[in-house]
């Protein structure tokens, strides 16, 4: 936040202290403007946006600063209209980008988000009794953000007894929990940044993929499929980042990760001598699929232990990948794909990959991603080419964003909150480094 500080220091001591009944940013006459009491409002109400109200309190809510009227002491109005710029751009900070650096709860998502011009805010919002057009323009600017913020405002009248729930959200309670869980997924989605492309992205706790058909967050815009993640064992667990996908392999070997082939595959293949042929698993020497095969032996087999071979498998039905492999590059190997496990998406809870993202509709996603690519990509020629007897690798020309995320709560367009598990314990990190207060027991 070295920025902000920055920002504010040049806005805050740009002049000279002001005089006594002179004119500050946020005071006119010794008393505060219509825009100081309508931001006043804002911070004393900072709930509303998923943050916490006393994070933006300071001298300017004291009773013996808020300038009553009479003659303050020029020291009392400065020191009001400096507390005052000093919560409100912490304030718009925390709406922009959020409070907490994503890489410190374990996501891979370096914060890309416009810059904000402090000095700029400040001087609208003072001149400005309508402080809601300027903060809403600092937001993220996605149709669910918003929906999920109102849904917000629901969700804590509900907490607080305050109204009756429908049938529906009867499903939801504990509501105090549900209220958690929409805090601190705005909280993710101000980590986001605007989309300058249709992006895809996977929500790992709802197991579905969203691939956009236009850079609008509306359901008609949008080709939704169910799909497998990561497994809850801290090292099968789907991580969260942003990649860009760059091909698609119809027909695709599997190279089995080295972690795999140690914990699982040697293993096996040492305490049965056909499990390599059972699988259709071969031992190669050096990257790529050119790379020469390597006949099984003592000798071969100590190698793969050590790392100089690799273990993949031949393409076919049977392959773990299934037969299409949408690939984007990125530092844990993790990519899209089919799978010939397709039982497993008849399970609500589908956690049983070691990291990469099983989709359920493969012919669909294909034909999205491939509407640009060269050549003519329609359902029944990516079927034909992923049951056909040649590996084929299509570039696309231009990659596609995925953004593999973590939200625990979505507001839909249709009226309903859905809430998933946390179902590799996210939120409970996040909640502490946001410092909040643990949850009473369900």
């Amino acid at each position: 936040m070295l920025h902000l500080a920055l920002a504010l220091l040049a806005f805050l001591f740009g002049g000279c202290a002001p005089a006594a009944g002179s004119t500050t940013g946020w005071v006119l006459k010794d008393t505060p403007t219509r825009q100081a009491l309508a931001m006043m409002r804002v911070l004393r109400n900072a709930d509303e946006f998923g943050l916490r109200t006393v994070d933006y309190q300071g001298a300017w809510s004291s009773s013996a600063v808020t300038l009553p009227g009479g003659d303050p002491e020029p020291e009392v109005v400065a020191q009001f209209d400096e507390s005052l710029s000093t919560s409100v751009a912490h304030f718009l900070h925390d709406v922009h980008f959020g409070r907490v650096d994503p890489r410190a709860a374990g996501f891979n998502l370096a914060s890309t988000r416009a810059p904000l011009n402090i000095a700029l805010l400040l001087a609208q919002l003072q001149a400005t009794g309508d402080p809601d057009r300027v903060i809403a323009s600092v937001e993220p600017q996605f149709l669910h953000y918003q929906l999920l913020k109102q849904a917000l405002a629901r969700y804590r009248l509900l907490a607080a007894g305050a109204a009756a729930p429908t049938a529906a959200e009867m499903h939801s309670a504990p509501f105090a929990r549900r209220v958690r869980q929409i805090e601190l997924t705005l909280e993710r989605w101000r980590w986001i940044p605007a989309f300058d492309t249709p992006p895809i992205i996977v929500n790992i706790p709802q197991f579905r993929l969203f691939a956009f058909r236009s850079t609008q967050d509306r359901k008609s815009q949008i080709l939704q499929m169910d799909v497998i993640v990561g497994r809850t064992f801290l090292r099968t667990q789907t991580p969260v980042f942003v990649a860009d996908m760059r091909d698609v392999v119809f027909r695709p070997y599997w190279d089995v990760p080295y972690s795999i082939t140690q914990r699982e595959m040697l293993p096996a293949i040492r305490a049965n001598p056909a499990y390599l042929v059972h699988e259709h698993l071969e031992l190669v020497s050096g990257p790529g699929d050119s790379a020469p095969v390597v006949p099984p032996s003592p000798d071969a087999l100590a190698a793969l232990a050590a790392g100089k071979l690799r273990l993949r498998q031949r393409p076919g039905p049977d392959n773990a990948l299934g037969l299409i492999k949408f690939m984007l590059p990125n530092p844990y190997n993790v990519y899209l794909h089919s799978t010939p496990a397709r039982q497993l998406f008849s399970r609500s809870r589908r956690a049983f990959s070691h990291g990469c993202i099983r989709v359920s509709d493969p012919v669909a996603l294909a034909t999205l991603v491939l509407r640009n690519a060269p050549g003519q990509w329609t359902p029944e020629s990516i079927e034909s080419a992923m049951t056909g007897t040649d590996d084929v690798r299509v570039r696309l020309e231009k990659p596609i964003r995925v953004l593999i995320l973590y939200g625990t709560a979505l507001a839909t367009e249709d009226g309903p909150v859905l809430f998933f598990d946390d179902l590799y314990g996210h939120d409970r990190k996040l909640a502490k480094l946001l410092g909040l207060a643990p949850l009473p027991p369900r």
